[in-house]
């Protein structure tokens, strides 16, 4: 698949934040998903921000992503030398032998991935009793808060965006993994206020993949300055915060 950030690329590690240390902590605490001393892949690794979280919990991180600038980044991001290993690939054919990885993770990038073929790649990769775990974390529009005006402006630009219409769930990813041979499917939820400010929010939608992942540089500029004067104009405190919503599917290649 194409490299959908290259022009945003240098921008992912300022605005682009980790994840809830909660998310970790009920994989491990309640899905016995063991993490410590682990072989783990984190494909569409992005600027490495999973890979990293997966590191300090004491795992034998591979983080792949089909974007060397990306790469670049998460690189950049790894000045403790971390246990991991940045590799250049594709998610429809993952440069590893079979049953290389006790845990593969794939962290919100799976709506822009071709899933069927991942997934089979993502089984193929990992070993016999081996844990799968898909995650997104959208920001919830709610109301006319700053997440639902920021999506009509989205449409403005995409006309391929749709607006959030399942409020971050996704059951249609389950029905698909277990079709692969995915078994022992568990998911969970749990909603989060992160607060942001206002150039915070802008950078984050730039580096989204329906504007930066999607447009010129040209039509990324036209956003933000538009999205700018929304923010003034609407949302003239200083800090915004915004529901999120993290959606988690946990599944086990038979051994």
């Amino acid at each position: 698949m194409g490299n959908l950030f290259s022009n945003v690329a240098k921008e992912f590690s300022k605005y682009r934040g980790g994840y809830p240390i909660k998310f970790y902590k009920k994989l491990q605490e309640e899905f016995g998903v063991a993490l410590q001393n682990q072989k783990v892949l984190d494909i569409a690794t992005s600027n490495g921000l999973v890979a990293t979280d997966l590191a300090n919990e004491g795992c034998y991180v591979t983080g792949l992503d089909n974007s060397l600038e990306l790469l670049n980044e998460a690189e950049k991001r790894n000045n403790q030398r971390l246990k991991i290993d940045y590799v250049l690939g594709d998610v429809t054919k993952l440069p590893f032998n079979n049953e290389t990885f006790d845990v593969i993770t794939a962290v919100h990038c799976w709506k822009v991935l071709p899933t069927e073929i991942a997934s089979s790649e993502a089984l193929r990769v990992l070993k016999d009793s081996g844990k799968f775990i898909i995650a997104q974390f959208d920001q919830l529009p709610i109301g006319n808060n700053i997440v639902s005006e920021t999506e009509k402006l989205v449409s403005k630009y995409n006309g391929k965006f749709k607006g959030q219409s399942n409020f971050g769930f996704y059951p249609e990813w389950i029905e698909e993994i277990y079709e692969v041979g995915f078994s022992n499917i568990e998911t969970f939820t749990f909603d989060i206020l992160i607060t942001f400010t206002h150039e915070e929010w802008r950078g984050r939608m730039r580096t989204s993949t329906e504007i930066g992942g999607s447009l010129s540089k040209e039509e990324i500029l036209q956003f933000d300055n538009e999205l700018d004067k929304i923010l003034k104009s609407k949302f003239s405190g200083e800090k915004l915060e915004i529901p999120h919503r993290m959606f988690s599917i946990i599944c086990e290649k038979k051994g």
